[in-house]
């Protein structure tokens, strides 16, 4: 197949999630967003600046700034807004994907654009469920997905592009016909039932032993979340390349990871941009460094712990952005895997026995790899860890609201969840318009017994985003403990939004909390 360049982040993250949820697909009117969803079946009306949309359960307040276009499906009908649209409609002519036409001309081509819509609505529903998913193949994976076809679509793109990236950097390829699996779920029902243990707020897992694969569920409120949490996962794999009878060990494995997981897909390259700042776990790692808190250099190659993911990560930033590193940190990693000098342990892994290295054994050989030839040498090189994290890391969190953003979804997802509590806290109190982080937070507060915190967050999510039928769900969720017949109603508006938002809602706020 042909993998075609898709639009930004925003329309992605946002254009599956009212196309697929509407009400019979003949019917009323149609509301474009900016953000690139459309919604369909509804009767929608201007009132000043913002549409209001007719549900059955309750009418709905669209910010105007929110909308691209409103019409109605009989006249594709353009309805001027401003003094510039007004004059220009005068004249005969209206706007139209960033050109103004003339009125008969923008009628047939919205016609045509709703009919191809309207087909394409049509063919992911008839795959949305796992028993009717897609499967497909491109050079380096297969594919089996239940979420739209744009949606799967760009996710390729980007990791063909990854792998391509990574085998080059490391000089590493796959071996063998055989390609990894990655299975993508839109519901969360369907995804817990394969994740091991019943998922309880995970979004994805690596199996390590062959055949490989990753299970992924596609969070619709996040696009950016669910593509940080695959390249993750999908590091794990392309490390596995390096020698797939060697377990890496847990700081560079998920530095690694940590590393290539903040890329992000820059349209006017086609192509990914690798090694950005992950600003959550920038976050974390610049409070502990402000309260004092250093590792060693030995600490950090010793034994796993929590901080392999922030700590590791700038770690493996620092060496991978100088020359003098680099070359050294990467000759150590594959080197602890293939060199014969090494002295290696079998380990299990699942059924398999396979070599693994210990502790001691690996910083000895780090240091070797990068020159460290004496403890003045180490010293000197943790100084300049040091420096760069002080610095040069912390210059790069630049937006603090951002930053706090992701430290907050960045402890939630390791279970940290009192960590979580205060960043959420603290991104809020610092201006956060973010209805994702309403709604994160508001899952995990209810998880915490807190629903009347978890209500007033919902609130405000569903202001900030009055047509995710995610929040509207959860919002009803919280509100039956209270009053039954108000949450029924407002379960019954998500349906509305949404008939499969009860499938697709995943629990944010059931990881253990292992922070005390």
């Amino acid at each position: 197949m042909t993998i075609a360049p898709i639009a930004s982040l925003r329309t992605l993250a946002a254009c599956t999630l009212i196309s697929l949820a509407t009400a019979p697909l003949g019917a009323a009117d149609i509301l474009e967003l900016k953000d690139g969803r459309v919604l369909d079946g509804f009767q929608m009306e201007w009132d000043d600046e913002d549409v209001i949309v007719h549900l059955e359960n309750g009418d709905l307040r669209v910010p105007g700034d929110m909308v691209q276009t409103m019409l109605d499906e009989e006249g594709a009908a353009f309805v001027p807004r401003t003094d510039e649209e007004r004059e220009k409609y005068a004249e005969g002519l209206v706007p139209f994907e960033g050109k103004w036409i003339p009125i008969e001309k923008r009628r047939k081509a919205i016609e045509k654009k709703i009919e191809e819509q309207r087909e394409r609505i049509a063919e992911d529903r008839a795959h949305s469920t796992w028993g009717n998913r897609r499967f497909d193949e491109t050079k380096n994976f297969l594919w089996e997905y239940t979420v739209p076809q744009h949606i799967i679509e760009a996710f390729q793109a980007r990791c063909e592009n990854y792998y391509t990236q990574f085998t080059k950097d490391w000089k590493v390829k796959r071996t063998g016909r055989e390609k990894m699996r990655i299975r993508f779920f839109q519901s969360g029902r369907e995804f817990n039932k394969t994740a091991a243990g019943g998922g309880g707020g995970a979004l994805a897992y690596f199996v390590i032993i062959p055949p490989y694969e990753i299970c992924i569920f596609y969070d619709r409120t996040s696009f950016e979340f669910t593509e940080m949490v695959l390249y993750h996962e999908l590091s794990h794999y392309l490390q596995k390349l390096i020698n797939q009878e060697f377990r890496i060990p847990h700081w560079p494995g998920e530095g690694v990871s940590e590393y290539y997981g903040g890329a992000l897909w820059n349209d006017k390259k086609k192509g990914l941009d690798i090694g950005l700042i992950q600003e959550g776990r920038l976050s974390s790692v610049l409070s502990q460094y402000d309260g004092g808190k250093r590792f060693s250099l030995v600490e950090m190659l010793s034994q796993p712990k929590y901080e392999d993911y922030s700590w590791g990560w700038t770690l493996v930033h620092f060496m991978m952005g100088d020359k003098r590193y680099k070359k050294g940190f990467q000759s150590y990693l594959k080197g602890i895997a293939n060199d014969r000098k090494v002295n290696r342990i079998k380990m299990g892994l699942g059924a398999q026995i396979i070599d693994g290295i210990e502790p001691a054994e690996s910083v000895e050989y780090f240091k070797k790899s990068l020159k460290l030839k004496s403890d003045e040498d180490v010293a000197t090189f943790e100084k300049e860890w040091y420096a760069y994290i002080d610095e040069a890391l912390r210059k790069e969190l630049l937006d603090s609201v951002t930053g706090l953003e992701k430290a907050a979804v960045s402890a939630l997802q390791d279970g940290k969840r009192l960590k979580a509590k205060r960043l959420f806290q603290e991104a809020i109190d610092a201006g956060s318009v973010n209805p994702t982080i309403y709604g994160r937070y508001a899952s995990m507060m209810r998880a915490l017994g807190e629903g009347g915190k978890a209500r007033d967050l919902l609130k405000r999510a569903v202001e900030l985003d009055p047509l995710e039928a995610t929040y509207w769900w959860q919002l009803g969720e919280v509100t039956e403990d209270a009053d039954p017949s108000e949450g029924e109603r407002i379960k019954k508006l998500a349906l509305e939004l949404d008939p499969s938002v009860d499938d697709n809602v995943i629990d944010f706020g059931g990881l253990e909390n292992s922070d005390g």
